[in-house]
């Protein structure tokens, strides 16, 4: 067995501005697509002008990445710092490799 004692800070923070950058990239996708739509299926009497879903989308997909990269960045950073403050009281995840 071996045991994780520390984790670097400065990568955790990037790896998890990285992985969770993409997932932002995929959200401000899926995000992008609706509010192309959207316009189109609202009622005749509250239907939004076709420029501002067009806006929308695609401000979500620069938005969205960079909204989650930077909270990934911060949450993993915290993680790190508790995982190592705590590994050194209470020992640290212990791993089985070959």
């Amino acid at each position: 067995m071996r045991t994780i004692k520390k984790f670097e800070v400065l990568s955790v923070m990037r790896i998890s501005a990285i992985c969770y950058g993409l997932m932002g990239l995929v959200e401000g996708a899926i995000l992008s697509a609706v509010f192309l739509v959207m316009p189109m299926a609202s009622p005749a009497q509250h239907q939004m002008p076709p420029w501002m879903g067009a806006l929308f989308g695609g401000l979500s997909v620069v938005f969205f990445p960079i909204l989650f990269g930077v909270m990934g960045a911060i949450f993993g950073a915290l993680g790190a710092v508790i995982y190592n403050v705590s590994a050194r009281y209470v020992g640290g995840i212990e791993v089985e490799v070959e």
